[in-house]
């Protein structure tokens, strides 16, 4: 009242139904009792990167491995203070081991209405949607999805002895859905995340493994 107060009783009103309303929508979610002796988890031993060996990705695992995994476990107060790096630095890289899926609906690409214009990957704010460029030795290895979704590369010059495609993660997306909205060509779909992850977690993980070609890229020239 104290804040609405000035905007009639009516609006105060409505904001009081509003929380009692809110109230009376809560539903209880029961816990089994078996979760309270649960044990395990993930195994930060088990973290593997298919990004290469470089320094920055090996600083990132170790820093995972004695750091980011026991604060996410709530077990973050019984580090000693020599665990971290003087300063509290923290290494780049490190949400690539950190998979959260919590998006509801993902975005799937139909490669066949794609236009190569790369405008979802530019909008996307967490990097989950990204276009590769592979050569026909890396298509002829690939997934077969991966390869039935791939087209010929566009634009001339370089690209015209690669293949490309628009790959999305969907264990990264968080369902924001600003590529479907950009698209200008409407190739882009939400559709449930459980359903996309069985399809392109295969896929995400091979479009991992292939090599960085922007320096190909002719940057001095939008075509």
């Amino acid at each position: 009242k104290k804040m609405y107060g000035k905007k009639g009783d009516k609006v105060v009103q409505m904001n009081i139904d509003g929380v009692n309303m809110s109230c009376d929508g809560i539903v209880e979610c029961k816990v089994p009792a078996e979760w309270a002796k649960a044990t395990g988890g993930v195994d930060s031993s088990d973290i593997t990167v298919s990004l290469g060996k470089s320094t920055s990705v090996v600083q990132a695992s170790k820093f995972v491995k004695a750091i980011q995994t026991p604060c996410n476990d709530l077990d973050g107060n019984s580090l000693p203070v020599s665990t971290f790096e003087p300063g509290g630095r923290v290494p780049l890289g490190t949400s690539q081991f950190e998979k959260r899926g919590i998006a509801i609906n993902v975005p799937r690409v139909d490669m066949d209405k794609c236009t190569q214009c790369n405008k979802c990957s530019l909008i996307c704010p967490h990097a989950a949607v990204r276009p590769f460029l592979l050569s026909q030795q890396e298509l002829d290895s690939a997934p077969a999805d991966f390869k039935a979704g791939s087209r010929a590369a566009i634009g001339g010059g370089v690209l015209d002895n690669y293949h490309f495609r628009i790959q999305v993660s969907p264990l990264d997306c968080t369902g924001c859905e600003l590529c479907a909205r950009i698209c200008p060509a409407d190739a882009l779909k939400l559709e449930p995340a459980e359903k996309a992850t069985k399809a392109e977690k295969a896929n995400w993980d091979f479009a991992m493994t292939l090599p960085d070609r922007g320096d190909e890229i002719d940057k001095t020239t939008i075509k």
